[in-house]
């Protein structure tokens, strides 16, 4: 499914940069003109970066909490104690 996502995506792109071949004034630090299709995927693809960095963020704040999970001791005997004579022993 997200092979099929990720060519959709890229089919649709490419279409909104063949449509777009005219150039733009760029005021940005100056005055500059660019291809609008330049511009667009220049864009497209610094949201394809941001959303990488949040997710990237989101992935070592998992990991953290984890690792907070794991250090606490209460938690871990509050489950033991609910287990069976035979669940402790096959976990052992």
């Amino acid at each position: 499914m997200r092979t099929i996502f990720l060519i959709f995506i890229t089919v649709i792109i490419t279409v909104i940069c063949v449509q777009n071949p005219q150039s733009v004034k760029l005021i940005f630090f100056g005055e500059t003109q660019i291809a609008l299709w330049k511009l667009l995927l220049a864009f497209f693809m610094a949201g394809i970066a941001f959303i990488c960095l949040l997710k990237i963020g989101r992935k070592k704040q998992r990991v953290y909490e984890q690792e907070e999970l794991d250090e606490s001791g209460e938690e871990n005997n509050d489950r033991k104690s609910q287990l069976s004579d035979e669940d402790r022993e096959f976990l052992s």
